[in-house]
């Protein structure tokens, strides 16, 4: 049996669902790409975007995606200028509640100043919305040029925060290829998984289990986040 197979065979054992309720705003889909990375999801990343949900009076902060999107969606621009209005500092001391850094290194920009930086090239490349991002990432042209500049904020590391981005965003075809799906992978393998295999791997496994990537990687990540 190939490795595909394998994993294909693994992934039997797990509960496979389809999506449900995600981040109705882009601007929350940024604080999580960028706040989940080596952070605790449940313990800290959801309650970050919780707390700006309400300072920033996001009435509707989660959506099943037939409901999408929703009437009010906040333009990313306003997050942009919230963050630069009350300074990077203040912002994440007061309003998120949360001073993570995107390294473990005390002089490293603060993951604020990266989800600033997000929003501002989405921004930039006429990205305001769930709607703008889901009509960008029909255009692989111009997903690689926002791509490019994404990959130059603090913290990009193996592109994993990239691709979580756009599977917030709304896109199924992506997936987190963060350490927990790397180590589920290398238990099936048993060998070590590199981002780029594990990305291949996943794909390829869910189109045979007739399933998304976005579906079999996140019950990958359910199923290792107990172990």
């Amino acid at each position: 049996m190939d490795e595909i197979g394998r994993v294909v065979v693994a992934a039997g054992h797990l509960a496979l669902k389809p999506r449900g309720p995600q981040w109705a705003h882009a601007s929350l889909c940024v604080l999580d790409a960028v706040f989940s990375i080596n952070a605790h999801y449940e313990r800290h990343t959801v309650p970050t975007c919780r707390r700006y949900s309400a300072w920033a009076g996001i009435s509707v902060p989660l959506s099943g995606s037939a409901q999408l999107p929703v009437p009010d969606e906040q333009p990313l621009q306003d997050f942009v200028t919230h963050i630069q209005t009350h300074g990077e500092a203040a912002f994440s001391s007061d309003v998120l509640q949360n001073r993570q850094r995107t390294r473990a290194n005390r002089d490293a920009p603060l993951k604020v100043e990266a989800a600033r930086q997000y929003a501002e090239i989405l921004v930039s490349h006429g990205i305001a919305t769930l709607s703008d991002a889901n009509a960008l990432l029909a255009d692989l042209d111009k997903v690689k040029a926002v791509e490019r500049d994404l990959a130059g904020v603090a913290g990009h590391g193996s592109g994993a925060r990239l691709a979580y981005l756009w599977m917030l965003l709304g896109d199924d075809s992506r997936i987190k290829p963060d350490r927990m799906v790397l180590r589920w992978l290398q238990t099936v393998l048993q060998r070590t998984v590199t981002t780029a295999q594990a990305i291949r791997l996943i794909t390829e496994a869910a189109a045979r289990s007739r399933c998304t990537p976005w579906e079999l990687d996140h019950a990958i990540w359910e199923s290792q986040r107990k172990v």
